[in-house]
């Protein structure tokens, strides 16, 4: 019974808390349109955080501040934004209010997203600034550990090889190489190009149908985390060796380290005696000499570290999530990818399980998902879609150059029309969430996990 009572707690809990960073985020961008809107004389109806009849509401200056029993969104109601007659055409009764420049208009759209961006790079700053970790710096798609009874190993992938295409399109990381195989796969296969000793190769692969368990984009191959390392358990090998904290293992027994898989398994198949290793510490080669050990209660070879985490730059964190998301919507108009990630978008309660997920796993976690859903809905926004502040943007532009109006009754229409739309294929994706009941699909279960990750508390003890 306390069992279950914990859980519901905890359940409540989370949901609660997403709530609240989620209507944060709501309230960053409403409240860059009202302050504009404020500061250039718009008047200003309502500012609403969620939709629907209020759980809270409060009037000062006739602006009605609330709080909605929806809470996947918000508005700030500004009449002199809408179309000259909407409220005519809408069957409310015409009110007239002096009239905004177009580029006042312009302004107060910006402004929402621009909050939105704002915010985002505090949180970047916020995540890079609240570690004293190593700073990662920009890598490339290198494969760290290939299984050898592996298809790809008999492909001929290779630790060491890096990435450079998938099915023709260039790749820079292994996270370009994560979408293009998720989005560019047929029949499960795709093509990789493949650099390896200055030399091209091309292989045939299969995608993995598990990757959000695995972190496995294709069977059997893993990236080339660099061997940085966390913690060293006082009085192992390591510890007697000097290996400290934050330091970097460049070789082991005379051969390259690729990377922490790629370490690990050199650890495995080391003697049991005294071997070379380098690390780089503060900028500088230190070479030390290590005595792996065998535990016979692990049944496996030892040294006692730990795989250590980074910091990533707060400019790289932004391009990282402005590179997903434009990745995502160039997916939804390309006609062989777009069934392939509408079918794995998530809607208002998919983000919400994306939140409770992250909560779950800490602080830094939650921020870096809080800052890609504060730049997936600038971005969003931004788009020229009428009922978007985009489209606000493209119509106040055309009345700036031309000096001429959008037709009102086409305003609305095109308005009113891309609401329903939008509102439609938010009910689908809802509906999708909820089939999936939270167990979220390969595309994003594995590549949120991969732009919010960074170390929250000292991961445990690695045995090698």
């Amino acid at each position: 019974m306390l069992d279950l009572f914990h859980s519901a707690w905890t359940v409540t809990y989370s949901v609660f808390i997403a709530l609240f960073l989620f209507g944060i985020t709501v309230f960053v961008h409403e409240f860059g349109h009202f302050i504009v809107a404020r500061k250039n004389g718009l008047k200003v109806l309502t500012f609403s955080i969620g939709f629907g009849k209020a759980i809270w509401q409060w009037e000062k200056d006739d602006i009605v501040y609330k709080i909605g029993w929806i809470p996947f969104g918000g508005y700030v109601a500004l009449p002199q934004l809408d179309p000259e007659g909407m409220e005519r055409i809408q069957g409310g009764e015409p009110v007239k209010f002096p009239p905004v420049s177009p580029w006042k208009k312009i302004a107060v759209a910006v402004c929402g997203p621009v909050g939105n961006i704002v915010f985002a790079v505090v949180l970047a700053w916020i995540i890079f600034l609240g570690s004293d970790q190593p700073i990662l710096e920009e890598t490339n798609a290198t494969v760290g550990l290939v299984d050898e009874s592996s298809a790809a190993y008999a492909a001929g992938i290779r630790p060491g090889d890096m990435v450079v295409a998938v099915n023709g399109k260039s790749v820079g990381s292994w996270y370009d190489f994560m979408v293009e195989s998720l989005l560019g796969e047929t029949e499960n296969n795709v093509e990789l190009t493949l650099l390896a000793s200055n030399a091209t190769k091309t292989v045939q692969v299969e995608v993995a149908d598990d990757v959000e368990k695995t972190g496995q984009i294709v069977k059997g191959v893993d990236q080339a985390i660099p061997c940085l390392i966390g913690i060293v358990t006082s009085g192992s090998p390591a510890d007697r060796a000097g290996l400290l904290a934050n330091d970097i293992i460049t070789q082991f027994d005379g051969d390259p380290v690729i990377g922490w898989y790629h370490f690990v398994d050199a650890v495995q198949d080391a003697p049991l005696k005294e071997v070379p290793v380098v690390v780089e510490r503060d900028g500088r080669n230190i070479p030390l000499f290590l005595t792996p050990e065998y535990n016979e209660e692990y049944e496996r070879v030892m040294i006692g570290v730990s795989l250590g985490g980074f910091r990533v730059r707060p400019m790289d964190q932004l391009k990282s999530d402005a590179s997903m998301i434009t990745r995502v919507l160039k997916g939804l108009v390309t006609p062989d990818e777009s069934g392939k990630v509408a079918k794995n978008l998530q809607g208002p309660v998919g983000i919400l399980g994306m939140l409770m997920m992250a909560i779950k796993t800490g602080l830094w976690t939650t921020l870096g998902l809080i800052r890609l859903i504060n730049i997936n809905l600038a971005l969003l926004n931004l788009l020229p879609i009428p009922v978007l502040d985009g489209g606000h943007i493209v119509f106040a532009l055309w009345e700036g150059i031309t000096r001429r109006k959008v037709n009102a009754q086409v305003q609305a229409v095109l308005i009113n029309l891309c609401a329903i739309l939008l509102i439609g294929a938010m009910l689908l994706v809802t509906l999708n969430d909820i089939d999936r009941k939270f167990q979220f699909k390969k595309l994003f279960g594995s590549l949120i996990s991969a732009q919010t990750e960074q170390v929250d508390e000292p991961a445990p003890i690695e045995k090698e």
